[in-house]
């Protein structure tokens, strides 16, 4: 078999398309023989070889022929890894684009039929393609903008989707965007004031709250960087599952038909204080009213809908539900999972409000316990209320009847003795208030134990 890496491709070869059937194998030998001004003729299998060769060498296999079924027994086959792109033999031929309009406007062909009658084969020294050659002239001329004015924003190709990249897609999965509650209120000490007192509700103090410095509920939107502005709604809802909608209301700054509505702009401030935020209740018979009323305005962050027998609600006690919203670039309004505050309780009401000790007749006594004592205290529940002493992992109760409960304000108790009788010195623990139905506890105030022969 002849060597055709040198062989180079005469002008007055006719063109042969990718794709295209070959010619009959007598008439290119005729043409052959012709084009060389030879007298000797070339052989049909020779030239078959030859033609096989040559489309091998050029990494094109066109639909199987009759003629072309056997592979040349001396030709070899060359492995090339996937994905790699073989080298190319100085001299092989290629197909270059058609002199006529870009095959790109009028659509590529389909595999297996015929390029345009001006598609030539050239050798590689020739002249790059027309498109390479347009893509080597490109330029990029800065466009000179006055100062202060704001250039027009580039047009979006017509193949660029308003989506989110698959990136950002995957950031969002990873790590979503999320509200947090970076202080809570505080529980208790909290009135529910009436619309009809005609005064402000007061103002929800935060839970780190003291007498000297007072803080206020706080959330923070995280990994919302990329998010130019955020929409955030306060409702009250039920303190228990599933967290129904509650029929008092926020009252206070950015509150609005017993909602408070802010919005934020996390790239310049992701975290929000709610100031001056109190909380209006209504009466039972406004129950039902109040809460179609929310309803109808598309408040139920949880989707548990509304009650027929509305006597459950627990008027005493509500949660804060703090939902965020914002809206993609492709128009959807996407909703941030809703996130509840701890429960608050109302002040005016016994079973549910803060206990505090005010005053104490005795602040020492006999370790053998037995000693009587006054305390008075804000209002409790005498079924619902215990008188505790405590010190490290030692507890006892004090000895009281319900009848020593005085108008919910006071109580006549006895001392419990202390755990060891035989204490040499004084023996500070501490006092303070239980509520049997809850466990919350008073803050303590302080006792003595004194020895026997003190």
């Amino acid at each position: 078999m002849r060597d055709t890496r040198g062989r180079q491709p005469r002008p007055e070869e006719p063109a042969l398309p990718r794709g295209a059937a070959l010619p009959d194998p007598g008439l290119v030998m005729a043409h052959t023989a012709q084009a060389s001004g030879k007298g000797a003729a070339i052989s049909d299998e020779d030239e078959l070889e030859i033609i096989e060769e040559l489309i091998k060498e050029d990494g094109f296999q066109p639909q199987a022929l009759p003629f072309l079924s056997k592979a040349s027994p001396k030709s070899t086959a060359k492995l090339v890894p996937r994905g790699s792109n073989p080298a190319v033999p100085t001299g092989m031929l290629r197909l270059v684009e058609p002199t006529g309009p870009s095959p790109l406007q009028g659509g590529l062909p389909s595999f297996g039929s015929s390029l345009p009658a001006a598609t030539h084969i050239l050798p590689l020294d020739s002249q790059p393609p027309l498109l390479s050659q347009s893509l080597s002239s490109l330029q990029l001329t800065p466009r000179l903008v006055p100062r202060g004015t704001t250039p027009p924003p580039a047009s979006r190709p017509h193949w660029a989707s308003p989506m989110r990249s698959p990136k950002e897609q995957l950031e969002d999965m990873l790590e979503p965007p999320r509200l947090v509650i970076t202080e809570q209120p505080k529980q208790r000490g909290m009135r529910f004031r009436y619309e009809c007192e005609g005064r402000s509700a007061g103002s929800i103090l935060g839970e780190s709250s003291t007498e000297a410095s007072k803080t206020l509920p706080a959330i923070e939107l995280l990994n919302c960087q990329k998010i130019p502005e955020v929409k955030v709604i306060a409702c009250l809802v039920w303190k228990d599952w599933p967290y129904r909608i509650h029929p008092h209301s926020l009252v206070g700054k950015d509150c609005n038909n017993g909602l408070c509505e802010v919005t934020l702009r996390p790239q310049a401030n992701p975290k929000h204080s709610f100031n001056n935020l109190g909380i209006q209740c209504v009466k039972k018979k406004e129950i039902e009213a109040a809460i179609e009323k929310k309803l109808q305005l598309g408040i139920d962050p949880f989707k548990a809908g509304s009650l027929k027998n509305h006597q459950e609600v627990d008027m005493n006690v509500v949660r804060i539900c703090f939902q965020a919203s914002y809206q993609e670039p492709s128009g959807q309004t996407r909703h941030l999972s809703p996130v509840l505050s701890e429960p608050i309780f109302d002040k005016k009401s016994t079973n549910t409000s803060e206990l505090r000790i005010c005053r104490m007749n005795k602040e020492c006594g006999p370790c053998t316990g037995g000693e009587e004592l006054y305390l008075l205290c804000d209002k409790v529940q005498k079924e619902d209320i215990a008188v505790v002493f405590r010190r490290d992992a030692w507890e006892s109760k004090a000895d009281f009847s319900q009848a020593d409960v005085h108008r919910q304000i006071a109580i006549v108790f006895k001392t419990p003795p202390y755990q060891h009788l035989d204490i040499l010195e004084p023996v500070e623990v501490e006092v303070y208030l239980q509520r049997l139905t809850d466990s919350v506890c008073s803050e303590p105030f302080h006792f003595t134990y004194l020895p026997k022969d003190h």
